[in-house]
């Protein structure tokens, strides 16, 4: 398991939500918490490359309202279909997956991924 997927297993255990949007600096997915949306991955980076706390404005990439606009009403049918790869990967990364808590976040992740699939449906 890569540094950067333990690092997203633990927002995820920690009630942060993976977003289909990814970050712009490192590629990883970007994640809601507390209300914002950042990447956790650039987050840690920083918070480790720094020796003193960072403030509030230097906690990893959040992306603006105007950059999450072409993603903010797309058609019912891409996010259905992006959903649905997403959940394929995360399926995938369970199967060679060893840590068995590492395995709970993924399948936690899926479980939250076929909800908002069914919700999506649902309209």
């Amino acid at each position: 398991m890569t540094r950067e997927d333990e690092i997203m297993a633990g927002y995820l255990l920690k009630g942060g939500k993976m977003l289909s949007t990814s970050c712009p600096s490192c590629g990883c997915p970007l994640f809601e918490v507390k209300g914002k949306t950042l990447c956790v991955v650039c987050a840690e980076g920083k918070g480790e490359k720094g020796s003193e706390k960072t403030g509030s404005s230097d906690r990893g990439y959040v992306m603006p309202a105007s950059q999450e606009s072409p993603l903010a009403n797309p058609s019912s049918t891409h996010l259905e279909k992006t959903l649905e790869e997403t959940l394929i990967g995360l399926c995938a990364r369970i199967s060679e997956e060893k840590d068995p808590r590492c395995v709970a976040a993924l399948m936690e992740a899926i479980s939250l991924g076929i909800d908002g699939l069914k919700t999506l449906r649902s309209r």
